[in-house]
């Protein structure tokens, strides 16, 4: 026996699959990885990622610690409580769309964010 409210729920499903999801994002003029201030760290699947910010592009940035190509991209959203990752293009664009990297990353993005604020720090997102 079918609900009517089924299309609703496949819907609902379906646009919280998509959530998880990063957004694929080209940058014409990428920050520096190694200009970025950090704000905090974490390990994901063995990585360690830095998150923090650049003056000159205001946002929660994130790049491995130790990587030729470092820069991962940057998540948004986080003052709302609904942070959107935003992957750039290049080396470890693979590795950063896997579903429980995308989560972690959002994850790790929101307590880096949270800390910041809760301290005084003055966090963009």
């Amino acid at each position: 026996m079918s609900s009517r409210f089924a299309p609703h729920r496949t819907r609902a499903h379906y646009l919280s699959a998509l959530k998880d999801l990063p957004i694929p994002v080209r940058l014409a003029d990428p920050p520096d990885p190694a200009r970025i201030t950090v704000l905090g760290t974490a390990t994901i699947a063995d990585r360690t990622v830095r998150f923090g910010t650049v003056a000159s592009a205001p946002r929660l940035w994130m790049a491995l610690e130790t990587a030729e190509e470092p820069l991962l991209g940057y998540v948004t959203g986080l003052a709302a409580g609904e942070p959107d990752l935003w992957v750039c293009e290049g080396a470890h664009r693979e590795w950063v769309v896997e579903v429980a990297h995308a989560r972690e990353l959002k994850r790790a993005a929101a307590r880096v964010w949270t800390a910041c604020v809760e301290h005084g720090g003055e966090c963009e997102g």
